[in-house]
Order: C-alpha cells, then structure tokens, then sequence
C-alpha cells in the first residue's frame, strides 16, 4: 500500500510532570503560553514485523520540527534506512567491521589507525543522519591548521569518503557528506636525476669498495625499478638468464645460500 508522504504530526510538547512524576505531555495546562515547552513530531515507519512510531522532540520551532518530520519521510521515499540515533564513531566501527573480511591487513591495520586516531575523535559524536560537508570541511581546516600534512590529511578523508559511498550504496545514506571535500594538493618536488656519467661512476664506486648491494643499485637504475619494488622482489619473480644479458660484462646474478 502506497503510504502517505504528508502523513504524521507535529505538536508541542515540554518536560512538565505531575506530582506522580508522570509527563503531562501533551496535556500540560502551560503549553498555553507561547514561550513554554517546545515542539516535537510522531510518524508511522513500515516495518517487517509491525509498525513503529518514531517520536522527536525538542525542537524549539514548528518548523524546525516540520522539517524534521520532511526529512525521515523524504528517506523513506528514497529508499533509505533511517536510524537517527546512530552516531558517526558507531557506524565507522561497524562498517570497518563489515569490511575488514575483504581487505589485505596492512589496509586493515592503516583504516584502524585512521579512524581511532583521528576520524572518530574529530566526527565521532555527530549522528550519522547530520553530518555535512561543512563538518568535514572544518576538519580539514583545523588539520591543516595544526601542520598536518595535504597527503595524510587526503589518505584519512579518502577512508571516510568511501566508508559514506558504502552507506551510500547500502541505503544507509543519502549522500556522501566528505564526496565534494577540497584539500590543498601538495607542490610537487622537482627531482634532479643523475647523469650517464654520475651513474656509472656511483655503480663503479661500488664495485671498487666491494658493496654488497652493488647489483641491486645497478638493477634500479637500470631499470628504473623504485624502492619498494626492488626491496618486494622475490627470486621467484627473477629471470636470473636473462638479468646476466642485461648485464654484460659484470658479476654474475646468482641466489645466495
């Protein structure tokens, strides 16, 4: 059955009791006056099992608490699941959760990091449904602010940006509060790379003097292999044939006892 998307109300309401304790809500004689109470709203969700109610308050305008009513009806409309009491710490430590099983751990480990140390302190007690872009934008201003570096400050945005895509993508969100965030791309270094000349002499140099790592130097700048590739490399992963072609002339590439 197609539901009612103006359906629900908005009433004033306040924390008076009686002498039992009990709230007069919505009955209490000084909601008469203008300036007591505030304002609250109660709208039926579909549910698997029976209806649910969800009941607000503490608005301190009609309109505030209209708008309010819109916005859960507008996610029901969307499609997405609404749970306004869920909080930005409690829905990161379960979507890393969900996630973890997929991940290497290394990425695991990192995401960790990046959430207890810093994401979680800074959004953590905001609710999920009211986080914005001017949150994320604040918390890359007071980052930078403090000298954190463009780069680390990308790396913790980026996990929570996909972190919001996944809540996205489950209807759990939506959108995606940090999707459009902007930070400062750091300048790019100008390397200074060695002559033909340089090199040679650096690969001689190590010859002479017998260094242990003589091959492994003249591997990378032969092959303008980077650091963390040579230093993953595995002798499973060597032509050890065809690196003496390309060698001619030197030490013979051999794995070491």
């Amino acid at each position: 059955m197609r539901q009612n998307p103006n359906r629900g109300r908005v009433y004033r309401c306040c924390a008076c009791r009686d002498s039992t304790g009990k709230l007069f809500d919505p009955h209490c004689p000084q909601l008469v006056k203008a300036r007591h109470g505030g304002w609250g709203f109660a709208v039926d969700l579909p549910s698997l099992d029976k209806r649910r109610t969800m009941r607000r308050t503490g608005f301190s305008t009609k309109a505030a608490a209209s708008e309010a009513r819109a916005h859960v009806l507008e996610c029901e409309r969307v499609g997405v699941s609404l749970d306004d009491s869920e909080t930005v710490a409690a829905y990161l430590t379960r979507w890393l959760a969900t996630k973890a099983p997929t991940l290497k751990p290394n990425t695991v480990n990192r995401y960790t990091a990046y959430l207890h140390n810093d994401l979680i302190p800074a959004f953590g007690a905001v609710a999920l449904e009211r986080l914005t872009h001017e949150h994320v934008a604040q918390f890359i201003a007071r980052e930078l602010a403090a000298g954190r570096g463009p780069v680390t400050l990308r790396r913790y945005v980026t996990t929570l940006s996909n972190a919001l895509n996944d809540g996205r993508r489950n209807h759990r969100l939506p959108h995606n509060a940090a999707r459009f965030a902007k930070i400062p791309r750091p300048p790019r270094p100008e390397l200074t790379c060695w002559s033909t000349t340089q090199a040679s002499r650096f690969l001689q140099h190590c010859r002479t003097v017998e260094d242990p790592l003589a091959e492994l130097f003249e591997l990378m700048i032969r092959t303008g292999m980077r650091n963390g590739e040579v230093l993953g490399l595995h002798w499973a992963d060597v032509d050890v044939d065809v690196l003496n072609d390309v060698f001619p002339g030197h030490r013979k590439l051999c794995q070491a006892e």
